[in-house]
């Protein structure tokens, strides 16, 4: 069985983090291009491990890299309901990416068992991110979709 320790702490400490860093990167673009003042990516829990801005976007990572991640975003203007439904699909949308490169990569060039893991593993990221879900205070990106596109306000 390709799925050993050792590819589950690949999975844990590589691509658990880098694939939801890419997730939240999407949101950070689709905030990019409806011209956010503010763009904010946390990744984690815990006591900070990094600070940082990269064009733009304030970066901080915590300890417990995997336990959470959020963006988020702010300007003077009030965003309308097309520019934050562009904003919360473009993180599902960057997992379908990610998951479509480990899928060709592990088909097409190497048939290695922690790219098959990171495909799955971002698809897992697409589904959980795309179901309607609120729990206390966090909506998923699906949640946050469906409540825009059920209101009345622009």
């Amino acid at each position: 069985m390709f799925f050993d320790l050792f590819t589950f702490l690949i999975l844990l400490f590589f691509i658990a983090p880098v694939s939801l860093l890419f997730h939240e990167i999407g949101h950070a673009i689709g905030a990019k291009l409806v011209n956010a003042s503010n763009i904010h990516i946390t990744l984690g829990i815990g006591k900070k491990v990094f600070e940082g801005s990269i064009i733009g976007i304030h970066i901080v990572i915590r300890q417990l890299i995997i336990i959470n991640s959020i963006t988020s975003t702010f300007r003077d203007e009030p965003f309308r309901k097309y520019e934050r439904i562009l904003i919360s699909i473009l993180g599902p949308g960057f997992s379908v990416i990610f998951a479509v490169i480990f899928y060709i990569a592990y088909y097409a060039i190497i048939p290695a068992g922690t790219l098959y893991i990171s495909f799955l593993f971002n698809l897992w990221l697409v589904f959980i991110n795309l179901l309607p879900l609120k729990i206390g205070q966090k909506e998923s990106d699906g949640y946050t979709i469906c409540k825009l596109l059920y209101s009345k306000t622009l």
